[in-house]
């Protein structure tokens, strides 16, 4: 998923980056926003080409070699990585994003994060074997995931977190209704809605929630139309999934 990065000042007029032609200084930069926090992405020039340069007569393939042996890129097993992107990048170890390459994974601090909210899960040190939610009459099961048993025999399941948005989230009938009851075309709104989390990395608990006040936002800035159901719903059957 893309991300954005920072640029710094000094990246024009660095002595290295100077000796590179334009086009390949500037696929180097759309590199970093493709790649994963660990710098790592698909040697697919074809791919990258029409991602960073989708009108432009480059050729990605040289360009590629040209980062490659300027040392700014290494390549191997299919896959493209920029060695040095974590120290010039600095991700939010909550929202950290690794990939499918091998030995691709959490930082430390990320890993160390979440084994402490594993076990606080568990217990707390008040009352051991208790579920940090305090709620009455659970106990745990045990485990080690965080499920917890209720009084009763009904089991519970960690609280819900907080994700990016997921690649077969789609609007559904209520969205449709709530479109059309205030106004909003959602044919408009919805690649806005993907292109904008999608670029922020925006991550919430709740994506149904999420699109329903886009939904409402686009009607307090006045970008309606006359709608009806019928013209969201046509679009819902039509558009590719």
């Amino acid at each position: 998923m893309p991300k954005i990065r920072g640029v710094k000042p000094d990246y024009w007029t660095d002595e290295d980056i100077v000796d590179l032609s334009v086009p390949a200084r500037l696929l180097f930069i759309g590199l970093w926003t493709f790649a994963c926090d660990n710098g790592h992405l698909q040697d697919k020039p074809k791919q990258i080409k029409m991602r960073i340069f989708p009108g432009d007569d480059v050729n990605a393939a040289e360009l590629l070699r040209e980062l490659e042996a300027s040392g700014r890129i290494t390549r191997g097993g299919g896959w493209i990585t920029v060695p040095n992107l974590t120290e010039h990048q600095k991700p939010d170890v909550r929202y950290f994003t690794t990939c499918d390459k091998e030995g691709c994974d959490d930082p430390p601090e990320k890993v160390a994060q979440r084994n402490s909210r594993r076990a606080h899960a568990v217990h707390t040190p008040s009352t051991p074997g208790v579920h940090a939610d305090r709620t009455a009459g659970a106990h745990v099961d045990g485990d080690g995931e965080g499920e917890v048993m209720v009084s009763g025999g009904a089991t519970g399941k960690p609280a819900k977190r907080a994700t990016q948005l997921p690649s077969d989230f789609t609007p559904g009938e209520k969205h449709v209704e709530l479109a059309a009851e205030m106004g909003v075309d959602l044919r408009a709104e919805w690649p806005k809605f993907c292109d904008h989390h999608t670029a922020k990395g925006s991550t919430f608990k709740d994506w149904d929630a999420a699109l329903r006040n886009w939904i409402r936002g686009a009607n307090r800035f006045g970008n309606v139309r006359p709608i009806t159901p019928a013209d969201n719903n046509a679009w819902m059957r039509r558009r590719p999934q």
